[in-house]
């Protein structure tokens, strides 16, 4: 009996380390700060529109489609910077320049990674 005890703590002792606070387990990828959809008003995508964001007041810059170095043309979904929290204001303009939306969203830093925000922009009529 008194060598099942040990064997209990001993298994006990070995996981509970791994269950503390202080043990994080990073992963090497990239995230986006913000994944940005454009829709009209009936909610259909909008894959020709051009997005653009800064970051805390900075320059403007192009969104890129998320999984290509495509800026505009046929994308369901656009990503600003990867990693990099702050205060950003996204800008979705139709493909002909006619309409406009902007949404502001602050983007925190987690232990790891940025806690990436989605945002879905609705084009006016």
């Amino acid at each position: 009996m008194r060598i099942a005890s040990i064997a209990t703590v001993l298994a006990v002792s070995a996981v509970l380390p791994a269950c503390g606070p202080s043990q994080s387990f990073c992963t090497l990828e990239a995230r986006a700060a913000v994944q940005v959809k454009v829709v009209d008003t009936r909610g259909n995508p909008q894959r020709d529109a051009r997005v653009t964001f800064t970051r805390d007041g900075g320059p403007e810059q192009q969104a890129l489609c998320n999984g290509s170095q495509q800026v505009q043309g046929n994308c369901d979904t656009w990503v600003t910077e990867y990693e990099k929290p702050g205060h950003y204001v996204i800008t979705a303009t139709s493909a002909d320049g006619q309409r406009t939306v902007r949404q502001s969203v602050s983007v925190g830093e987690g232990e790891c990674h940025v806690q990436s925000q989605t945002v879905t922009l609705m084009l006016p009529d």
